[in-house]
């Protein structure tokens, strides 16, 4: 998938040292979001589960992210299935700052934050 910017890196670390276990991360997400700058997608066949959700955040807008959201409200009212996965909240947008702030308010204050 490389051509589409469907990328599987596969990032080896040693899982028993914590800081290679956070500097992978920071990595993979450093290479999806390099992809989503260079045209590509951070999703693919596999969709998205924990390790792209904020990555999500710098490929899709807040108002894409908003329909994807109340789309799954309709098939998913309870949220019972994949609960705080697939579709990054506003608020995990913003505090993982991919999401434009200023002078402390947020662009559209009146949709909901999850």
């Amino acid at each position: 998938h490389a051509g589409d910017g469907n990328l599987h890196p596969l990032i080896l670390f040693d899982a028993n040292d914590p800081d290679q276990l956070r500097r992978c991360e920071l990595f993979g997400a450093d290479i999806l979001e390099t992809s989503v700058a260079m045209g590509g997608t951070v999703t693919g066949e596999h969709g998205v589960g924990v390790e792209k959700l904020n990555s999500m955040c710098v490929q899709f807008t807040t108002e894409e992210n908003a329909q994807m959201m109340a789309l799954k409200r309709a098939f998913d009212p309870a949220g019972l299935l994949n609960p705080g996965k697939v579709i990054p909240t506003l608020n995990r947008c913003a505090e993982y700052g991919k999401m434009l702030v200023r002078g402390g308010r947020l662009s559209h204050p009146d949709l909901p934050r999850f």
